[in-house]
């Protein structure tokens, strides 16, 4: 079967969580606002797509007062674009976007790529544009309008992006309705990127879901397929917003 040839962690954004704050203070950790990239041999791969471009250095014209409230801190070297052009690559070069759901932190720069295709779960973009009210703040209509002319793939199961084995879209709804996770077959191993399906590795082995999942049964039931999936393949799990797991797997950069 066909490998990803190169994965990168793009090198993130970041934010802090008030509660760990107010109980360490300066020494809370930084969470990291998760954008990968993979290189396949029919194009590039981008999984989920950060903060808004157009507010770099000035999160707050986006965010409003919950920019500052968690302390985001989002630059102009963070940008996709000024990382992909570090590596050679320009936001043409990518064919293929993979939303792994539409919460404002992955979905910033989904506008940016009309000419690939992107992937998002079912009810996901139905959901985003009329969330419940206590669900409202994770989601920005900005960031999926439709005169951005995305050109969305709703998957309604879990989908290999290029019939090969070498990416595959993990369909795990629960922390929304059409939550995904990508697992990545590299050529000396696995990984799954988690996207929001779990946020940290204590919660994972002790299959404990997120308070703001929208159908905490069905994030349970996902968290389970996740656990079965790592086992029957192998692989490794990146959980995308746990700082723990960044230093794990060597920080921001390329993954091989």
């Amino acid at each position: 079967m066909a490998a990803v040839g190169r994965l990168w962690a793009l090198e993130p954004a970041t934010y802090r969580s008030p509660l760990e704050v107010r109980l360490s203070g300066d020494a809370a950790p930084r969470i990291p606002f998760p954008v990968f990239l993979l290189e396949h041999a029919d194009g590039l791969v981008l999984v989920d797509a950060g903060l808004d471009p157009d507010h770099a250095g000035d999160p707050a014209g986006a965010y409003g007062a919950m920019a500052e409230r968690i302390g985001i801190d989002f630059r102009e070297e963070h940008l996709v674009e000024v990382q992909l052009e570090t590596l050679g690559f320009s936001l043409g070069d990518v064919t293929t976007v993979v939303a792994t759901h539409l919460h404002f932190d992955h979905a910033g720069a989904l506008r940016q790529f009309p000419h690939a295709r992107t992937f998002v779960g079912t009810e996901e973009l139905a959901y985003a544009r009329a969330p419940e009210r206590y669900a409202a703040t994770w989601y920005r209509e900005e960031d999926f309008a439709d005169r951005h002319n995305i050109a969305w793939h709703e998957l309604p199961c879990d989908h290999d992006v290029f019939g090969d084995g070498a990416v595959t879209v993990l369909h795990l709804p629960g922390h929304s309705p059409g939550s995904l996770a990508v697992m990545v077959r590299l050529p000396t191993r696995r990984i799954v990127l988690s996207g929001d399906v779990v946020h940290t590795r204590p919660a994972f082995e002790g299959e404990v879901a997120y308070p703001g999942d929208v159908d905490t049964v069905a994030a349970r039931r996902s968290l389970r397929k996740l656990a079965y999936l790592l086992r029957v393949h192998d692989a490794d799990l990146w959980i995308a917003h746990d700082p723990n797991d960044w230093l794990r797997f060597g920080g921001a950069g390329e993954k091989r």
